[in-house]
């Protein structure tokens, strides 16, 4: 996915009078013609670290949405000072020397691996079929279908590095998707929960939530505490 998927909730966000930034990261949706076998999660923290220096932005709310989420955590650890609020939307706390693959069911991660091919010299995940999306509304689960591009297999293989308890000490918000809830993410919303330090907030709506149910997640970043 890209940037795109946040066109609805920034019209909403900005609507109500936010400053809004949806990044795209390199190699994939808008940059797809940037893959190479050097992206990878350093990379895309790297490339957000220095947006966020060269706009100048500080005490924002950082919102990250499934594989969004590990890069977001990965933000806060590095330039805790900019960030006033992490938020992560059905994905991924970040553990220190633990890859995607590392944290998620096996037997899903199984069946990814099957799915590898190159694209570009570069080992890929390819996009997901539509009919897997998790967004009811066919004529939107073909228009996203559309926009989606493969993604570096090096993002999931790659353990990250924390230097921090994950939040890093900034104040936390997690969204979870709960009908349905997604494989991948089902598990976290348990262990979530007795995170005293994270604020707890399920959806009744799937995992794809930023396009299937935007009215819902702008509701709930707009209500982040300040």
């Amino acid at each position: 996915m890209g940037a795109w998927t946040w066109k609805f909730i920034v019209e909403r966000l900005a609507a109500a009078g936010h400053d809004v930034h949806a990044l795209p990261f390199r190699g994939v949706g808008e940059r797809a013609a940037e893959l190479s076998p050097e992206v990878d999660n350093d990379v895309l923290l790297a490339d957000t670290v220095d947006y966020l220096e060269r706009e100048d932005l500080r005490d924002i709310v950082l919102v990250g949405h499934s594989f969004g989420s590990l890069i977001a955590g990965l933000v806060t650890d590095r330039v805790p000072d900019r960030v006033g609020h992490l938020v992560i939307i059905d994905g991924g706390i970040p553990t220190d020397g633990q890859s995607i693959f590392g944290r998620i069911p096996a037997e899903i991660v199984a069946k990814r691996k099957k799915l590898v091919k190159v694209v570009n010299g570069t080992e890929v995940l390819p996009f997901a079929p539509v009919g897997s999306l998790i967004i009811d509304d066919p004529e939107l689960a073909a228009w996203t279908h559309r926009h989606l591009t493969p993604h570096p297999v090096a993002c999931y293989t790659k353990p990250i590095r924390l230097f921090h308890p994950a939040g890093n000490g900034r104040p936390m918000t997690y969204i979870a998707c709960t009908k349905p809830r997604y494989p991948v993410s089902a598990g976290m919303h348990e262990k979530v929960q007795i995170m005293p330090h994270i604020r707890f907030r399920p959806i009744e709506a799937g995992h794809n939530c930023i396009l299937s149910a935007p009215d819902l997640v702008a509701k709930e970043l707009l209500e982040i505490p300040r």
